[in-house]
This record gives structure tokens, sequence and C-alpha cells, in this order.
């Protein structure tokens, strides 16, 4: 039996070496049919066998390949591979080698497996998503503010405080007067005038200090975890859940949770410009405002609403994502930004 290429120094064709790197493996030595119409090479211990010409393959597992031949010991003719298994060695039977030869003409229809399609360029340089989803978040929009609130006890001290700066500012006033006798009691003047003008500017500066006094109303989020899913398929509906808390109120200002967020589904694609170029290009494929559900738990509010996208011809390469805007700002920067899966077509 003639053997018709035995060089394991064979050059691989380019679509060789791209199908072993998607199966995910390194291609080793191979060798070459003598019309140049297959190649086999060594994948991962495995055999990989490749038609140039028909743009199919076919993987024999656990075999290294040997050389093509014209013939195969049980007679088949045309162009066959040779291959050649192992055995590991025990401790009762010693390593073996098994030669086997595989006819590569008129196989049957289930031997051969098209080519896989290589990963669409522009998926490749596209960027990835940077998610964000920060410990804590507040609004960037201006902060509203408001009058404090005071309780009855604070009214109470209030008043206190009040009567005793009246008191010393009317006690200033009588003191003054009782220097207007003459005599020694000019020196009532001395303590009068002071006591007078001091507190007299304290009681004003009191009163119009506390009764205009007000605080920031700060619009923030903190604890947020969003809810999408196990994956999104382009045509259907995908729900969004935003749960988050109302963090803790600073000194002077107090804090509430935004009554809307914008929510937007974003699609990621590359772009062809005229002069030849590639440009990504982030697009909105579908809006919703989702309101806010104070009827959760304790501490916890809620932000839900749908999305959908209608399909398009390159929707496959693109990347899917989606942001979460503050709805009083809607050209402002997402504060949430989370990555979707893509889920094929049912």
């Amino acid at each position: 039996m003639a053997m018709l290429v035995a060089s394991s120094m064979a050059r691989l064709h380019p679509s060789v070496a791209r199908i072993a790197h998607l199966s995910g493996h390194t291609p080793g030595y191979g060798y070459v049919s003598p019309d140049g119409r297959y190649q086999a090479v060594e994948a991962g211990g495995d055999t990989l066998i490749v038609d140039l010409q028909a743009r199919r393959m076919h993987r024999a597992p656990g075999v290294y390949p040997r050389g093509f031949e014209e013939a195969a010991p049980d007679g088949a003719t045309g162009t066959t591979l040779r291959v050649e298994g192992e055995e590991t060695a025990t401790a009762y039977l010693p390593a073996w080698t098994d030669l086997q030869w595989i006819a590569l003409e008129n196989t049957a229809e289930d031997f051969w497996t098209p080519w896989p399609d290589p990963p669409d360029r522009r998926s490749a340089d596209l960027p990835t998503v940077d998610e964000t989803l920060p410990a804590e978040w507040t609004s960037d929009a201006p902060q509203a503010t408001e009058r404090v609130r005071r309780s009855v006890g604070d009214w109470v001290a209030w008043f206190v405080a009040l009567a005793v700066l009246a008191f010393f500012a009317v006690f200033g006033v009588r003191a003054m007067t009782w220097a207007l006798a003459g005599g020694w009691q000019w020196l009532w003047m001395a303590v009068g005038l002071p006591v007078f003008a001091m507190f007299s500017v304290l009681t004003v500066v009191f009163v119009a200090t506390t009764l205009r006094e007000r605080r920031r109303v700060r619009v923030a989020l903190s604890g947020m975890s969003l809810e999408r899913g196990e994956g999104f398929r382009v045509g259907e509906p995908l729900d969004v859940r935003l749960l988050a808390t109302v963090p803790d109120a600073h000194a002077g200002e107090r804090t509430v949770a935004p009554e809307r967020i914008a929510v937007r589904l974003m699609r990621r694609s590359i772009r062809s410009e005229t002069d030849g170029r590639w440009s990504v290009m982030d697009e909105c494929r579908d809006e919703a405002v989702a309101l806010r559900d104070d009827l959760t738990r304790a501490g916890r509010v809620l932000y839900a609403c749908e999305l959908c996208a209608r399909p398009a011809p390159d929707d496959a390469s693109a990347q899917w994502f989606v942001t979460l805007h503050e709805a009083a700002a809607p050209d402002s920067a997402p504060f949430v930004v989370a990555g979707l899966r893509l889920l094929p077509a049912r």
C-alpha cells in the first residue's frame, strides 16, 4: 500500500488554523493530500480533517494523523487518512497503539459538518460595555430646599430662648431709664447700653434665622440591585426592576428617592462610514419611565418597567445593555449601566 504524503511539515491552509482556534485548540503537525483538497492536523488530542474544496470538516476524537494513503486495507479506494490511537497503560496491560483508516471518499451524509462561521469582525472590534452599579447615587440636578418642620417640643424651646433674649433686651432699656434719674444711677448706663445693644441684635438675628431656616432635599439612592432576567431576545418584552433604599440624611438635609427613573434599552454596533472606516454607535432602541413603588419591604423602593426592541438586520453582531437616567435630567449621564446577554430567537 503506497503512501501518498507523509510529511509532518506540511503547510497548513489558514482556514484550518482558524477552525482549530475556534474550537479552542492550537493546531499541531499536519498532513496534506496530494491533490491539496484534504488536510489533517492534530488539535487537542484529536484529528481535525478539513475538505478545502467543499468547505466542510470532520473531527476524529482520540486519534492522531499519520498520513494520507491511496486505499484502505478493507478495499476502500480513494483518498484515505491513516490515524493512530493510543491506549493508556495500566498495571495489568502495557500501552498499545491502534491503527485505523478513515476513507474520505463516498462518506455518509452525517460524516462531514460545515465549517463554523467565523466571528463577525465588527462584533470583535466593539468595545465592551462598562457596567456601572454604584453603592450610592445622588442626583446631579439642582437640589430643592424646604422649611424645617418643628415639633411641639422644638417650638417650646424656641419660645423659651426668644423670651430669654427679649428679657435681657428689655432689661437693658430699663437700666438706661434708671440712669436718667441722675446722680450715682448714671452707672446703670454703663450696664444697660451694651446689654440692650447686644441682646436686641441677638433677638432679631435669632428670629430671622430660625424662622427662615431651610434644609436641602437630597434625591439619592443606595443599596441598588438591578434585575434584568436571564437574557434578552430582540422583539420580546424585557422586564427591568430596580430595588434600592433611601440613604441616611446628613445634618441640614432630608433624603428622598426620585419619583421617576428613565430606563433605556441601548444597542452598540459598528457603523460603516463613507470613507471606509468604522465607528462605534450607541443608539436607543426603546425607552420607558419607571415610577416609584413604596409598597415593598420596609425601607425599600421599587422601580419596574418593560422594554422591547424591534428586530433589525445586524442585531446579532451588536451588544445590548440598559441604562438608568434621572427623569428630571434625561440628558445626564446614566447612573446605572448593565449589559444584557443576547439569546437566540425562538
